[in-house]
């Protein structure tokens, strides 16, 4: 009789383990430190999701994830289209992934940005890993950054319509959250100069967009770019904070161009689009980059998920940036004479 009162307790023991670790709410600092992709299956009606990309509204999905330790989750969500020129250009845009459901394990990641790839062909899948990593080398530059956590999707048509496909993924963090583990606060609805945002902070992007080759971005407009300020000192400067990366050289999608009046022949062409610095602000800054190249490369060269031919693309594009800022000759004549000028 004991025994068997024994094995009841035990048994009620385990059981009421293994629901809380099912109902055990997901850390968005921990789940955007893993280096290691999720699997996920995504369930929705994915032909209404193809065919309607300029809705509003959210729609109903299911997410089913296998995490590396091989733990499970389940969770209802809610999603939608985002972004502009890729809701027009490619197959299936990014999308906006509603977390916000009290009795799901995902429910603090909030609402994130799941970014997909332009179409189902393996050049669609070369080009997402490519701008993962340039998040990933924009992290080693400075923690004032956007981290990312890669997933491998299995989209699934819950209508039946659509052929399941798997392709990689990604999600973005929250900008509430980077601001936070900076000490910062989001700040929108700021109307501001160049001269108003944190100096050294602002050169730093500035030759960060130089490097990957991205003219896809303004700082006075707001476009791919985001603000944040010290809440320890209510006099600071705005940090700008970049994103949104592909329509850069180094990822150099298929659907790729530059703005026609940049007068530029290809993505692969540099144009810097900061505002003016002193020849020693700007060295100072590349110093940054010259001591971070070989880590900037490792991200490259160690990533299981890229082929050796990508790898190569953009080791090679980088290696013309280097060598361009290792000579200081170079430095007035890339980033100072071509500078932005006052109210551009």
């Amino acid at each position: 009789m004991e025994y068997k009162k024994w094995v009841a307790i035990v048994s009620i023991c385990i059981f009421s383990f293994a629901g809380f670790a099912q109902t055990k709410k997901i850390d968005e600092k921990k789940f955007f430190l893993d280096e290691r992709p999720i699997e996920m299956k995504l369930s929705t009606d994915i032909k209404s999701l193809l065919l309607e990309k300029n809705t509003l509204n959210y729609v109903k999905a299911n997410i089913h994830c296998v995490f590396p330790d091989s733990t499970v989750a389940d969770a209802d969500v809610q999603i939608k289209p985002r972004g502009h020129f890729r809701k027009e250009n490619c197959r299936l845009t990014p999308l906006a992934v509603n977390f916000k459901n009290e009795a799901s394990q995902f429910s603090k990641l909030g609402s994130l940005k799941l970014v997909v790839g332009c179409g189902n062909r393996s050049m669609d899948d070369e080009a997402l890993i490519k701008e993962y990593l340039t998040y990933k080398i924009y992290n080693i530059i400075t923690d004032m950054s956007f981290r990312v956590r890669l997933l491998n999707v299995t989209y699934n048509d819950t209508r039946g319509k659509v052929k399941s496909y798997t392709q990689y993924a990604y999600l973005v963090e929250d900008m509430d959250e980077v601001a936070k583990r900076n000490k910062c606060k989001k700040k929108e609805n700021f109307t501001y100069s160049h001269d108003l945002l944190q100096r050294d902070h602002a050169t730093l992007v500035y030759i960060f967009e130089y490097m990957i080759g991205n003219t896809d971005w303004s700082m006075p407009y707001y476009h791919n770019i985001k603000l944040m300020v010290s809440k320890e000192d209510s006099l600071s400067k705005p940090y700008p904070v970049a994103y949104d990366f592909d329509m850069t050289g180094l990822v150099n999608p298929r659907y790729g161009e530059p703005h026609p009046d940049l007068g530029l022949k290809n993505l692969q062409e540099r144009l810097y689009r900061g505002y003016p610095r002193t020849v020693q602000e700007i060295e100072d800054c590349v110093n940054i980059f010259l001591e971070k190249k070989d880590a900037i490369n490792a991200v490259i060269t160690e990533c299981p998920y890229l082929n050796n031919e990508s790898k190569k693309e953009m080791i090679n594009f980088l290696s013309i940036f280097f060598k361009e800022i290792s000579n200081k000759k170079n430095l007035k004549r890339l980033f100072v004479d071509t500078a932005l000028g006052q109210g551009q």
